[in-house]
């Protein structure tokens, strides 16, 4: 596996936790998204509960290395490397998300470290406060709200890239259908099924009319824009990119996890970069 990214980093689980392989071996990926490393994030965390030591190989590729370092993947909770602050490098390192008191204070993190670097227009600067606002409640609106979960450990992170901007937010919480099993009527629900519900017909799992709705909203926009969306819950994957897209099957792994690609254009990057 060269490249690890929304498209194959469940390729990945499913040869870690569903096949029981002895060890995570990255030697040979040259490129990884933000997605796929809060997801590999999480798997650490997965194996420890399951009390499974699994070796992890990291990449040979040294530009790899070194932004996963700077995006704090080996920092084991300490410090990143703020050195690495390059083309290349991390724009924005993971950021754990846990009280909704802090949302504010970490989406303005998220938002000066993306002008720091390039120029936005205020509405595409609007638009993503917007939305990073709506992603990073929905982690201690929802990950826990049957109080089951010790930690949903929610985290965040974004990168830049030539045509793109990259955001991504996951959590080990108890997921989509979990949420929506809260809501009377919709419990027993697949994964499958609570995403069909959420983005095709608006479901949330708060009955009062003009209540939830944010994710169908988010998707509504993000292909308005042409942008790439993902929304993984359990063994269902909704993704969808400019050609198209549907709710796919992958293997079991807890919590929600998105990754929204926005074309930098929307946000005003490079018309104001002249």
């Amino acid at each position: 596996m060269t490249r690890l990214t929304i498209e194959t980093i469940d390729d990945l689980i499913e040869l870690v936790l569903h096949q029981n392989t002895p060890s995570i071996d990255l030697r040979d990926v040259r490129f990884m998204d933000p997605y796929a490393l809060l997801l590999l994030e999480l798997l650490r965390f997965e194996l420890a509960d399951r009390g499974r030591r699994v070796g992890l190989e990291l990449p040979k590729a040294g530009a790899v290395g070194r932004w996963m370092r700077a995006m704090g993947f080996a920092a084991q909770g300490g410090a990143v490397d703020g050195r690495l602050r390059d083309s290349e490098s991390a724009l924005q390192p993971i950021a754990s998300i846990d009280e909704e008191r802090n949302v504010g204070r970490i989406v303005d993190g998220f938002e000066c470290r993306l002008v720091e670097r390039h120029p936005l227009s205020e509405d595409g600067r609007r638009s993503l406060i917007a939305i990073m606002i709506e992603l990073f409640q929905n982690i201690p609106h929802h990950s826990n709200a049957d109080g089951s979960i010790a930690d949903p450990h929610g985290i965040a992170a974004m990168q830049d890239y030539e045509n793109s901007i990259f955001l991504a937010i996951a959590d080990r919480g108890i997921g989509l259908s979990g949420s929506l099993a809260l809501r009377i009527g919709y419990e027993g629900m697949t994964s499958r099924e609570a995403l069909r519900s959420i983005f095709d017909q608006g479901v949330s799992r708060f009955e009062d009319p003009g209540r939830g709705g944010e994710l169908q909203r988010i998707a509504r926009i993000v292909r308005s824009w042409d942008g790439t969306l993902a929304v993984r819950s359990g063994n269902a994957l909704l993704y969808f990119d400019e050609t198209g897209g549907d709710v796919y099957d992958v293997p079991e792994f807890p919590g929600l996890q998105l990754g929204l690609r926005l074309p930098r254009h929307i946000l005003g990057i490079g018309m104001l970069e002249s």
